[in-house]
C-alpha cells in the first residue's frame, strides 16, 4: 500500500506591524500669531495637538528622538521641542547632541567652561547649517526660536531618580562623575527620594558641577595648581601596572605626602579656580630651557616659552643643527599603546631671532631632496630607456635577413602557444609531445638563415690537426708551430695529446 502523500507546509505571511502614530505630517503657519500648528488628518485625526504626536515608551516601530521640519524655500530646523513631554529628561538622551562628550578637552574654550562642550549638539548644527535661511532670520523665525527656547524651559524637574543620570539641566550628587565636583557654594534646587521609605536627596543645578583634575592634567592643559590649594576631591587608586607616566603612582608627586607628612592614598583633583596659567622660563642669549631629558614641554602653545617659537616641521631639528642655533625637541603628548606610552615629539624651539634662518635651510634642504628625487626618476628612466633599445638592437640581429611575414607569422604562433600554455596550465591537463610539428615554411627560414651570412664576425673553416699538435681550446691565427701537444682543451687520459679542440685560422 502506498504511502499518503505528505501535506505542502504552508507559509505563513509575515505580519507587519505598524506604528499608531505618524512619522509624517504638516504644519500650518498661523499668521495672526505668528506660530506654526500641527496637522494630521490621515493617522491621528488631531489638529492643534502636538503633544498628541510624539508615540509611548512602549513603542518599538517609532520613537520621536528628531522631528525637523522644511518650509518651500529648502530652509529646515529642529522643532523635537516642540512635540516631546521630556526633551531632556528622555528624548535628548536618545539624540547625538544629547551625548555628553567635550569638544576639544585640550582646547581654551573647553576649559573655561568646564569642559562640557558638547561634540555631538556641534556635530548636529554643522549639518544644519546647509538648510538655514541665508538671508537672517525674519519675525517669525524669532518668534519660534523663542518658542522652543522657552519649551525647553518651562519642562519640569524629573520625578524619577533614573531621568536624573546625564541631565542637561539638574544633576545628583550620586551621578557625579568620577572627576566631577559640585562648586562649595552650590544650592540645591530641590530634593527627589527613590522611593517611599528612601531618604531625600538633594538636587543641583548642572551649571553648579564642575571638572577636577589632577596636577599633571592641569599642567599638560598649560596650567599650574596654587601654591596652598587644598583638594576637592581624592581619587582612590586604582589597581595598576607601575608606568613613569601614571600620575597615580608617581612617587615625586607632590600630593602624595601629607601635611602632616603622611602618605594620601589616592590623587587629589582641583578645580580650574585653583590654577593659574603656566609661565615657562624664557629664552635668554639663544638658550632655550630644557627638561631633564633634553627636550621641552609644549602640550599647548601658551607653553612655548617666552623669545622662543615653536617650528613644527619634520627637517626643523637639522636645519637648526646645521646653523649651529640652540634647539629643543617640542614634547607635545604622549602615545599610549598597551601599557607602555611613547612620548610624541612635534618639531622643536628655537630662540625668535633665528626664526628667518631656520626656515630658509628648512626650504633648502626641501629643494635638496626634490632634485635627488628627481635625479634618481631619471636615472631609473635611463636604465628603462638602455633596457629597451638593448632588447631593440638584439630583436635587430635576430631577424636580420628575414621578411616581415615570416617575422609577424613567428610573433602569431608564438603568441598562440603562450595563449594555449596559459589554457592547458588553467586546465590542470598539459601534456608534452614529442612530434615534429614544423611547418615547411618554418624549415625553408631555417635554410636561409644557415646560409646566410654574420652580421657580426667572419666565418672560420675549420681544419683537423696534425698528429702530435695540440688540442682544446680555440686559436686565432697561427697555428701552434712546436707542437708540444699542450692546449686548453679537454685532456684525454690514455694518451699524450691534447683534448679534441679546434684551430681556427
Amino acid at each position: 500500500m502506498a504511502a499518503p502523500p505528505s501535506p505542502v507546509p504552508v507559509q505563513l505571511k509575515k505580519r507587519i506591524r505598524e506604528s499608531p502614530f505618524p512619522v509624517y505630517w504638516v504644519e500650518v503657519f498661523d499668521a495672526a500669531y505668528q506660530k506654526w500648528h500641527p496637522v494630521d488628518p490621515i493617522v491621528t485625526d488631531t489638529q492643534w495637538r502636538p503633544r498628541a504626536l510624539e508615540p509611548p515608551a512602549s513603542d518599538r516601530e517609532n520613537y520621536m528622538s528628531y522631528v525637523v521640519a522644511f518650509e518651500d524655500d529648502a530652509t529646515a530646523r529642529d522643532v523635537t521641542r516642540r512635540y516631546t513631554k521630556a526633551y531632556n529628561a528622555k528624548t535628548k538622551r536618545m539624540r547625538i547632541d544629547g551625548v555628553n562628550v567635550p569638544a576639544n578637552r585640550g582646547s581654551a574654550a573647553a576649559i573655561e567652561n568646564g569642559g562640557r562642550l558638547n561634540a555631538g549638539e556641534m556635530w548636529w548644527r554643522r549639518a544644519l547649517r546647509r538648510y538655514r535661511r541665508r538671508h537672517g532670520l525674519t519675525d517669525a523665525d524669532q518668534i519660534e526660536l523663542n518658542e522652543l527656547a522657552a519649551e525647553e524651559a518651562k519642562e519640569p524637574m524629573p520625578r524619577n531618580i533614573a531621568d536624573f543620570k546625564d541631565h542637561p539641566v539638574y544633576a545628583l550628587e550620586r551621578h557625579l562623575r568620577r572627576h566631577e565636583v559640585l562648586l562649595p557654594d552650590a544650592q540645591p534646587s530641590g530634593t527627589v527620594s527613590a522611593g517611599s521609605k528612601a531618604p531625600l536627596e538633594r538636587v543641583f543645578r548642572r551649571r553648579d558641577v564642575r571638572l577636577a583634575r589632577s596636577r599633571d592634567k592641569w599642567y599638560r592643559l598649560g596650567r599650574l595648581v596654587l601654591p596652598g590649594e587644598v583638594a576637592v576631591k581624592v581619587l582612590p587608586k586604582r589597581a595598576r601596572r607601575r608606568s613613569g607616566f601614571d600620575e597615580e603612582e608617581d612617587d615625586d608627586n607632590p600630593d602624595s605626602v601629607g601635611l602632616f607628612g603622611d602618605e594620601v592614598a589616592g590623587t587629589p583633583l582641583y578645580t580650574l579656580d585653583q590654577t593659574e596659567l603656566y609661565q615657562p622660563p624664557p629664552v635668554v642669549d639663544g638658550r632655550v630651557p630644557k627638561n631633564r631629558f633634553k627636550n621641552i614641554d609644549v602640550y599647548v602653545p601658551s607653553m612655548v616659552p617666552r623669545g622662543g617659537v615653536h617650528i613644527v616641521h619634520d627637517r626643523a631639528a637639522h636645519a637648526a643643527f646645521i646653523l649651529g642655533v640652540d634647539y629643543a625637541p617640542a614634547l607635545t603628548g604622549f602615545q599610549f599603546k598597551g601599557n607602555k606610552g611613547t612620548a610624541v615629539l612635534t618639531g622643536v624651539v628655537i630662540p625668535e631671532e633665528s626664526k628667518e634662518g631656520v626656515l630658509a635651510v628648512i626650504e633648502g634642504l626641501e629643494n635638496l631632496e626634490a632634485e635627488m628625487e628627481q635625479e634618481r626618476r631619471s636615472r631609473q628612466a635611463l636604465r628603462l630607456w638602455s633596457r629597451f633599445l638593448k632588447g631593440l638592437r638584439i630583436r635587430e640581429r635576430i631577424y636580420a635577413g628575414v621578411d616581415e611575414a615570416a617575422e609577424e607569422r613567428e610573433e602569431r604562433e608564438e603568441q598562440e602557444r603562450k595563449q594555449s600554455e596559459t589554457v592547458d596550465k588553467g586546465k590542470g591537463k598539459g601534456i608534452a609531445h614529442d612530434v615534429d610539428d614544423t611547418s615547411d615554411d618554418d624549415r625553408d627560414s631555417d635554410a636561409e638563415m644557415a646560409e646566410a651570412a654574420s652580421d657580426v664576425s667572419e666565418v672560420y673553416y675549420m681544419e683537423e690537426e696534425e698528429e702530435g699538435q695540440g688540442g682544446g681550446g680555440f686559436f686565432v691565427g697561427d697555428e701552434d708551430d712546436e707542437g708540444d701537444g699542450e692546449g686548453g682543451g679537454f685532456v684525454v687520459e690514455d694518451g699524450d695529446q691534447g683534448g679534441g679542440g679546434f684551430i681556427l685560422d
